[in-house]
């Protein structure tokens, strides 16, 4: 088996058979808390009503909509032109808050430009991407944050390979993916200059949260 920095995780919903069930798979599987995580995201990027947020691998909008509930603009970003199909429907309903954009690396080359967006959020997405991916995609949001904005990412984690090794030996219903873990992606985001903290939904998953670190803390 190739190391895993050598493996490319193909992130192309567009070829799932499984599509039209993914909504129905998400929401009703326990160990991923998937409406909890959802509900409790706005308050983790801090967003407030006309906030302009981005989502990155928005997916069907369903990680779109606690923002548009609470009056925030949401742009939101996918690779999978089936996935945004489903979404227009949530456009018409949320006229002139939402819309979507096809990107083939939505977390790679964000099409906006610098300090664009008051909070970058994504739901089970990154786990798509390999860590040298990661590295440059945590670049990428923070490029185009606005000051004193938040990045908010909720997904998967384990406590770091051990323990991923052992869940997926264990149990058989977890794929081998490119999950974040808890000893090393907050660190990514430290790397960046921004001060990272971790909220957990369930076992198995967590929401980092991130911003750009204040004078005073950097001079800690």
């Amino acid at each position: 088996m190739a190391p895993e920095q050598d493996r490319t995780k193909t992130w192309n919903f567009d070829e799932y058979d499984g599509l039209d069930r993914y909504d129905r798979q998400m929401r009703a599987s326990r160990r991923l808390c998937y409406e909890e995580a959802l509900r409790r995201l706005p308050e983790c990027a801090a967003a407030k009503p006309g906030d302009l947020v981005l989502d990155i691998g928005t997916g069907t909008g369903n990680s779109a909509e606690p923002f548009l509930a609470l009056g925030c603009r949401v742009v939101g970003l996918d690779p999978s032109e089936r996935m945004l199909k489903q979404a227009e429907a949530k456009e018409e309903r949320w006229p002139g808050l939402f819309s979507v954009q096809h990107v083939d690396d939505p977390f790679l080359r964000i099409p906006f430009g610098d300090g664009t967006f008051d909070a970058v959020v994504s739901a089970y997405a990154i786990h798509h991407l390999d860590d040298e991916a990661k590295q440059r995609a945590v670049r990428e949001m923070k490029r185009v944050l606005k000051p004193g904005g938040r990045i908010a990412i909720a997904d998967t984690m384990f406590r770091d390979a051990a323990h991923k090794a052992e869940t997926l030996k264990s149990d058989g219903e977890w794929e081998d993916e490119y999950q974040p873990l808890l000893n090393a992606f907050p660190g990514m985001f430290e790397a960046e200059g921004l001060a990272a903290t971790l909220h957990q939904v369930g076992e198995f998953v967590w929401i980092l949260i991130a911003q750009v670190r204040t004078a005073s803390k950097a001079a800690k």
